[in-house]
């Protein structure tokens, strides 16, 4: 049984070296810096709810970042979605 499929991780922890077909990792393109940004406004977010609860900031603020917690949430989830069609798209026409 001989199938070559450039796996050259161990079947115990596969997460520890996956298989390398193409350059559509993780660290790789556009998503880097988008997923970057919507991590620095979620960590933003946090900081003014903490200042919210410990009464630096008045309650308005909390009711200003709520959309864009949410807005943040719904993009890493969409963009997720399209990195994980274009790395699908993408190992296709590698085959």
């Amino acid at each position: 049984m001989s199938n070559d499929d450039d796996w050259t991780g161990s079947a115990k922890k596969p997460w520890l070296n996956p298989p390398m077909r193409h350059e559509l990792g993780a660290a790789k393109g556009s998503w880097r810096w988008a997923m970057l940004v919507i991590l620095v406004a979620v960590v933003a977010v946090i900081v003014v709810l903490v200042l919210v609860d410990t009464d630096h900031l008045s309650r308005a603020w909390a009711y200003a970042v709520l959309p864009i917690a949410i807005v943040a949430a719904a993009l890493s989830r969409v963009l997720t979605i399209f990195k994980a069609s274009a790395e699908d798209q993408h190992g296709d026409t590698a085959d």
